[in-house]
């Protein structure tokens, strides 16, 4: 996991593998106030992102997830919304998985579980396998907007 800030893009991007520098630079070429919620191609089904716009939840109400063949680069546009996360557990056997169909596998309570909230121009960059709770609540459900990038595990040569 990665966390950071498109306040300090100019300096965390030296750090950042290269498939990620690119798909934020092509995110930051739009304007993204206007975009309509969708899919939006960077490089096929490579590296994409999706707009956004949903509600929280309260904690109880969401569940843990990862992906096995997309990174997720989550970016808060609008709102403010808590992400759990935590070491991927090879042990930990997902509670419902849809690798095949949707790149997605959900998980029980994850113990030593780690919480961050994201405000608008935060990002937080989650690679493949490793466990992440989106969509959590900061106090009250709220809404919030945001951009999800996705890139293939191949883009970083896994």
């Amino acid at each position: 996991m990665f966390l950071g800030t498109l306040t300090n893009w100019a300096d965390q991007k030296k750090v950042l593998p290269p498939a990620v520098v690119t798909a934020v630079e092509a995110v930051r070429r739009h304007d993204t106030s206007g975009l309509p919620t969708g899919r939006y191609d960077i490089d096929g089904s490579d590296s994409f992102f999706l707009v956004q716009e949903l509600t929280t939840r309260a904690l109880p109400d969401t569940r843990s997830e990862a992906h096995r063949d997309y990174a997720d680069v989550q970016l808060v546009l609008d709102g403010r919304e808590r992400f759990g996360f935590a070491p991927a557990d090879a042990a930990l056997p997902p509670a419902e998985e849809h690798f095949d169909d949707r790149d997605i596998a959900f998980y029980p309570a994850l113990r030593g579980e780690s919480f961050v909230d994201l405000t608008p121009g935060m990002f937080a960059i989650f690679y493949p396998g490793e466990l992440h709770r989106p969509c959590c609540a900061v106090g009250e459900p709220a809404p919030v907007r945001k951009i999800v990038i996705k890139l293939h595990r191949r883009l970083f040569g896994l």
